[in-house]
């Protein structure tokens, strides 16, 4: 920037912050709707309440939905870093700082706006378009296999509501340009739709080791080779606690090495447990009542795990995280099904 022509991109992102500014003007009223819709679509309840959710009720979806989920914030991660995409939030300020020409709308920020890591794509548009695309072709296909037209146009349109609210909440609380989410909702479809044809309810505890081996020599590759190119992969950690408002808002979950932490220690945990299931025999048919106590009982165990802070500063911060995301999967596919197959078989 500075005495240099504006390229494309600052065109585009120009462009994108003032739809940013309309949104937030009309919306300005609807301040927490857009934070609890930003919730919804936030990555982290894939694994806290989608994927619970479809598991309990119908195991070989549930499991399709957590690869979903870790597949598809994996690729977000590394797409952001070979992207290296801008935030709203922080490019105003860069550009307001070096060049004088272009004629840039303020943005206001909120509690949920200082993510840390890249923009591009969205990972929120990302995950929450991979994993309700997933758990609506599912639903149609064994739910209501049966149903009229109407009924699956009515799944469709619940899917494309939910996606555009939660875009657009990102939009509002300046942390995503107007491209990037729409990138995000393409590539996360894109994504379900090609994992959707394969087979993952009958893979073992080694198939789900080499796939966290693979991730995670993805992870070392894409990190390094960026830094071989002298680029720094931490570059928007940097910006986000510069130009946050407020520093509590900046929050080390929000990083890319806390979602890969997440994804590994997910998959690893869930063929743990799948492990642990089938070395004990617990495998039975419950019906609608058990399923919903399952329901109950899981998402109770999410909540308390994600309940559980860990100091920010706190050296072992990653490997907690880790130990966190392990411990859930395993009470989820084993422990809790463990229990209360256990009972149904006593009295049975």
């Amino acid at each position: 920037m500075g005495n240099q022509e504006p390229g494309i991109m600052d065109y585009v992102h120009l462009r994108g912050v003032e739809i940013i500014h309309q949104i937030q003007h009309t919306f300005r009223h609807h301040v927490d709707l857009m934070q609890i819709l930003t919730r919804v679509g936030d990555p982290r309840y894939a694994f806290l309440i989608y994927f619970p959710l479809a598991y309990c009720l119908h195991r070989a979806t549930g499991t399709r939905v957590l690869w979903i989920a870790c597949l598809s914030e994996w690729l977000n991660g590394v797409l952001k870093w070979i992207l290296h995409g801008q935030r709203p939030y922080w490019w105003i300020n860069e550009v307001k700082l070096h060049d004088n020409v272009l004629n840039i709308p303020s943005l206001e920020q909120y509690s949920l706006t200082c993510e840390t890591g890249p923009g591009s794509p969205s990972g929120h548009a990302m995950v929450t378009s991979a994993v309700l695309y997933s758990i609506g072709t599912s639903f149609m296909k064994h739910g209501i296999q049966q149903a009229k037209a109407v009924e699956r146009v009515l799944v469709w349109v619940s899917f494309t509501v939910v996606l555009v609210a939660v875009n657009v909440s990102r939009l509002f609380i300046a942390t995503h340009f107007p491209h990037q989410v729409v990138a995000g909702s393409l590539t996360g479809i894109l994504l379900a739709e090609v994992v959707k044809h394969e087979h993952t309810s009958g893979l073992t505890f080694k198939h789900y080791a080499i796939w966290c081996i693979v991730l995670v020599i993805g992870v070392c590759v894409t990190y390094f080779g960026i830094s071989i190119l002298s680029l720094d992969p931490l570059w928007s950690l940097t910006l986000a606690k510069k130009w946050c408002a407020n520093p509590e808002w900046v929050h080390p979950d929000t990083t890319p090495f806390f979602a890969f932490t997440r994804d590994v220690s997910s998959l690893l945990g869930f063929g743990a447990g799948i492990s642990l299931r089938n070395n004990m025999k617990t495998t039975v048919d419950i019906g609608m009542g058990q399923k919903l106590v399952y329901v109950t009982l899981s998402l109770t165990l999410t909540m308390v795990v994600e309940n559980f802070k860990i100091p920010s500063t706190s050296p072992v911060f990653y490997v907690i995280g880790f130990v966190k995301f392990n411990i859930m999967m395993i009470g989820i596919v084993f422990v809790i099904p463990y229990l209360v197959f256990t009972n149904k078989k006593k009295k049975n």
